[in-house]
């Protein structure tokens, strides 16, 4: 796989970009490849910390976010419903470029018409002038989503990078491509403990929907949803320990 990389010089297999990575298209394949940008192709802006980090996650595979996705996707889906585990790519796998690092091999996520997805807020506000009652379906399903990923501690802290996939005219599910299993924190580790991340996921959860609410009311300051229901923490305590049911 090392010696099929080429492709990565060719703007025209180029699906998308980040702060961090950007994703090819592997031509010939229903796969993509993300690597972190070069060095000279990260934004101006970006800090001095965060270009530390790539240059050793080039170096460390432990430490490079490609290889940590990959990592935790397989023992995720061993440990979640099979119909949660869909909205992540049906298949991944490390590759290694000697000049960009550890990078990840992906399934492309595509619409029905072989159109790329918009994320949800971008295709929330397609649909609230088009059709309002998909746009109200959109809002419960990233929402479902959301009680579900905080059910389970899974670790995906980036709400706005959840996909829109059309699987029809009028039909669609939720999808996930790019998300980092690790999360910057005061203390290291914190994303390996459960009681953290649910709490952290269902923060970012409430204030991502109320941006999805404004978008749905049409109003830049509409008032905030009801948050995911809230438990006190010795209750939590209790319930994570199996203390209580």
């Amino acid at each position: 796989m090392n010696g099929g990389l080429s492709f990565l010089a060719d703007e025209r297999t180029l699906l998308g970009t980040g702060r961090r990575r950007r994703c090819h298209r592997m031509p010939g394949t229903d796969l993509c490849v993300k690597f972190y940008h070069r060095d000279d192709a990260l934004p101006p802006d970006t800090r001095l910390t965060t270009r530390l980090t790539i240059t050793w996650g080039r170096i460390c595979r432990l430490a490079n976010v490609n290889y940590r996705e990959w990592r935790y996707l397989q023992r995720l889906k061993r440990q979640i419903p099979a119909d949660l585990a869909a909205v992540f790519p049906e298949h991944t796998e490390p590759v290694h470029c000697p000049d960009r690092g550890w990078g990840i091999i992906e399934t492309v996520i595509l619409n029905a018409d072989g159109t790329l997805p918009r994320k949800a807020a971008d295709e929330l506000k397609v649909q609230v002038l088009s059709n309002p009652q998909i746009g109200r379906a959109l809002y419960d399903a990233v929402e479902q989503l959301f009680k579900r990923f905080v059910a389970h501690g899974i670790c995906f802290f980036d709400p706005s990078n959840i996909l829109v996939q059309w699987t029809g005219p009028e039909t669609f599910r939720l999808r996930i491509a790019d998300f980092e299993p690790s999360c910057r924190a005061l203390l290291p580790g914190l994303s390996r403990i459960n009681f953290y991340v649910r709490c952290k996921v269902r923060r970012r959860a409430t204030r991502y929907l109320r941006r999805l609410d404004a978008i749905l009311n049409g109003a830049r300051h509409a008032p905030p949803v009801p948050s995911l229901q809230r438990v006190s923490i010795l209750r939590r305590l209790a319930l994570d320990s199996g203390l209580m049911m």
